[in-house]
């Protein structure tokens, strides 16, 4: 089983530690987007354990096995909640359209799992562990399907609505899978690290990608798209982050004011971008279009972020 971190995945414990020596330090590890609840638990659930007026960020902490949850549109806001149970050594997250938050987990006793929580809610409705191999980042598709990447396992797999089974396994290409993002098309974005650092993206209902993006692509951790289609791609050795146009091969544009050791990133639907510093424990957000960060930023109770998501979720 390989574990997660930011030299070369996500970083998964104690195990995960020792592989950051590859990534150039002792980096904790990253997760990144989605998940979709189950019909019924969304229908039954009416107990909430927090204020769930948005909008929401949701920032992974695997070295502190939570998930902490702030009001997105504040200046440096405190958390004003926090999840731990049903998590072990958390790595990414993700949120669907009803706000149900997935979080994988990657102890470094087993093969991991994706603890599923409604919104508002902070002890889990589901846990799903069929075909999980120390699961990394996660996405939902428009469909509300569950995609997840398995760096153990060298795969991505999806769970379609409500299911706890996975329905598809995709295993070309995706050598060492990490981030994953999924656009308004349902094309599968997903990142590959270490000697084959690309992104490669799959068309709906493919599992074999259409197309491979190679420039400007070096040490990619945490990816996200857009509602207009333009990919994001954090690579935490360059300490930067690359955007290409929709069906784009090479970046538009680069950010690297703020960043040192970017992982994570997320989009909201107003195209603001947040990234998360890991080594640093600091999220920035980045205004459309802009490449300095705006004066809003998450470090209360942020120790080692390594995955984002954010309510409410870009895709309907």
């Amino acid at each position: 089983m390989r574990s997660l971190d930011f030299s070369r995945y996500v970083l998964s414990g104690v195990a995960a530690a020792a592989m950051l020596a590859g990534c150039g330090g002792s980096q904790p590890p990253i997760g990144a987007p989605g998940a979709m609840p189950q019909t019924a638990a969304i229908a039954t659930q009416d107990h909430k354990d927090y204020d769930v007026r948005g909008p929401l960020l949701y920032v992974t902490d695997l070295t502190e096995n939570v998930v902490t949850v702030y009001h997105a549109d504040a200046k440096d806001p405190t958390p004003f909640a926090t999840i731990s149970a049903g998590l072990n050594a958390p790595a990414g997250d993700c949120i669907d359209s009803h706000g149900t938050l997935y979080v994988t987990n990657q102890p470094s006793d087993g093969p991991g799992w994706v603890s599923e929580y409604s919104l508002g809610t902070s002890k889990p409705t589901l846990i799903i562990k069929k075909g999980m191999d120390t699961p990394a980042f996660c996405a939902i598709d428009s469909n509300g399907n569950l995609w997840v990447t398995n760096i153990g396992g060298a795969n991505v797999t999806e769970y379609l609505y409500g299911s706890k089974k996975p329905d598809t396994v995709i295993t070309d290409g995706v050598p060492h899978p990490v981030g994953l993002a999924i656009d308004s098309s349902d094309n599968l974005y997903v990142a590959n690290r270490l000697q084959s650092s690309n992104v490669v993206v799959y068309p709906p209902g493919r599992n074999i990608p259409s197309r491979t993006i190679t420039d400007g692509i070096t040490s990619p951790v945490g990816i996200a798209v857009d509602a207009s289609g333009v990919l994001y791609v954090a690579n935490i050795t360059e300490a930067n982050v690359e955007e290409y146009s929709q069906g784009g091969y090479t970046p538009f544009k680069t950010i690297t004011k703020g960043l040192i050791t970017p992982a994570p990133v997320i989009v909201n639907k107003k195209g603001w971008l947040y990234v998360a510093n890991n080594e640093q424990g600091v999220v920035l957000e980045f205004r459309p279009g802009a490449v300095i960060p705006s004066k809003r930023q998450v470090s209360n109770g942020v120790k080692a972020p390594n995955g984002l998501a954010i309510y409410p979720a870009v895709l309907p």
